[in-house]
């Protein structure tokens, strides 16, 4: 095992920070950066920018690792666990950014390849506002020609890299519905119409979107999270309120979903004489990956890193925006630890170091193989 993997790993691990308030770790990650000579540029608050020049002209392509922790307490056991209270690494942003750390060290130790590497250290990736598309706004991508990404998976078995052309992740859209009814005493419910009940109909009648509304062939989770409404046991609710997500793979069901939503909490509610507003909120589209990106990539692995082909996974990752912009492809990392595997945001979240070496070879491997054959960019869009 690399130990200096093993020691950035840790020391990021230790300090997890909210998105756009990253001040240590990205202090940390500077220090590593500038020690090998490169010249860092701040982005997006607290986001880094480098670039690694190789041999002569040729494509620049980006390679990017997200850098924020979530707001949990640690319960992992781990020894170098969480030393900020009520943060966590719990999502394996540490892995990322030591892989991208080593990915660096690796092409700079060996620039033999046309073209340049543009490092991209991201901030906020869980938080409401997007640390890509700031990166975006503020011109991360001008001049780029491709990007790489990938995610430490704590599903895949350790060691392996589970990669496939198309729908990788999905969409992340919210919603709140806004019920307006007649409060009452619960003795007397006929003289009021009861927001409580009206939402519990909603809850169930959303089920109709993804059930009767969409193809069986179109992926989609309409999950509501949370209910508020009520002020005490024996007064009829005057209104309430719901929270929600919905997951997809297309635009167009994007769209079948917000009419149908609004459609069916009018209806719903119309039944009692009451009212609900639908607010849905577009959040990051979809991870789409290039096939050509996807080919080449899965070919520069072959025989040296274990590939499979995941089916698409609902959680979701502004990595996207990315891929709006210029041709990339986004995989997952094995990182299955020892006994039992918590899913990804416990608080019991644990990873296998042993990943490590082999998100390096990854991105590695990957970057050349765009770099020296900067067709396969033009073939994918």
């Amino acid at each position: 095992m690399d130990a200096d993997l093993v020691r950035w790993r840790r020391a990021l691990h230790e300090m997890p920070e909210p998105g756009f308030a990253e001040l240590e770790t990205s202090a940390y990650v500077r220090e590593v950066l500038e020690g090998w000579g490169l010249r860092v540029q701040t982005r997006a608050k607290t986001g880094l920018v480098a670039e690694i020049a190789g041999q002569g002209s040729g494509p620049v392509i980006a390679l990017r690792a997200d850098m924020d922790g979530l707001p949990l307490t640690e319960e992992s056991g781990e020894p170098f666990a969480s030393r900020h209270p009520g943060m966590m690494h719990a999502c394996g942003h540490d892995v990322h950014m030591a892989v991208l750390l080593g990915a660096a060290r690796e092409l700079l130790r060996q620039a033999d390849f046309p073209g340049r590497i543009r490092l991209l250290f991201q901030p906020s990736e869980e938080g409401p506002e997007s640390g890509a598309r700031a990166l975006i706004d503020e011109g991360a991508l001008q001049g780029v020609d491709g990007i790489l990404g990938l995610h430490v998976w704590s599903h895949e078995p350790a060691g392996t890299v589970a990669m496939r052309d198309g729908a990788m992740m999905a969409s992340a859209d919210t919603f709140d519905i806004m019920v307006e009814g007649r409060g009452g005493h619960g003795s007397e419910p006929h003289t009021a119409r009861d927001a409580i009940l009206i939402a519990s109909q909603i809850v169930v009648n959303l089920q109709q979107i993804t059930s009767r509304r969409l193809t069986p062939l179109e992926p989609c989770v309409v999950s509501v999270g949370r209910i508020e409404a009520g002020s005490a046991s024996n007064i009829i609710a005057e209104s309430a309120r719901l929270s929600g997500t919905v997951r997809t793979f297309s635009a167009a069901a994007q769209e079948t979903v917000e009419r149908e939503m609004i459609r069916i909490a009018a209806a719903t509610a119309a039944m009692q004489r009451a009212r609900a507003d639908v607010h849905y909120h577009r959040g990051v589209p979809a991870v789409i990956n290039d096939r050509p990106v996807i080919e080449a990539w899965r070919a520069a692995l072959a025989g040296i890193v274990k590939t499979s082909e995941p089916l698409p996974a609902m959680a979701s990752e502004d990595y996207s925006l990315y891929l709006n912009q210029v041709p990339g492809a986004f995989v997952f990392l094995g990182g299955k630890p020892e006994g039992e595997v918590f899913p990804h945001h416990s608080p019991h979240f644990r990873i296998s170091e042993e990943c490590l070496p082999v998100g390096v070879e990854t991105l590695v491997r990957g970057a050349r193989a765009l770099l020296t054959h900067p067709e396969v960019l033009r073939r994918a869009r």
